[in-house]
């Protein structure tokens, strides 16, 4: 992801659960879990067939203002990082989720 707001529209991996939206998370090197963003389609269909067993996940490529509310409930509920196309191995970039909001003019929610 770049500075610029305006790039902030990644694709998202997402299931109903229990009527709820998961989200698909990546594990950073043996840290947290992170949201996985992918910047095609077609990569966040290979992640969800090759790294998520379970049925039922889909990929969705919502409007930014949606990405945004998507962000700040993944770090209000304490998913502090995001990662860029991540695989089975690796990520292109981490970045922490406070940043970006603060970036876009939405105060981080605290922890």
């Amino acid at each position: 992801m770049t500075n610029s707001t305006d790039e902030l529209n990644p694709f998202l991996v997402v299931r109903v659960r229990d009527g709820r939206a998961e989200f698909a998370r990546w594990r950073v090197n043996d840290g947290p879990d992170a949201l996985a963003l992918f910047l095609t389609a077609d990569g966040a269909s290979a992640y969800a067939r090759e790294a998520l067993a379970e049925a039922g996940w889909q990929v969705v490529r919502p409007p930014r203002t949606s990405v945004l509310e998507v962000l700040r409930a993944c770090y209000a509920a304490g998913v502090t990082l995001a990662v860029l196309d991540p695989d089975g191995a690796k990520d292109k970039r981490e970045f922490p989720i406070g940043e970006v909001l603060q970036a876009v003019g939405l105060a981080a929610p605290p922890q």
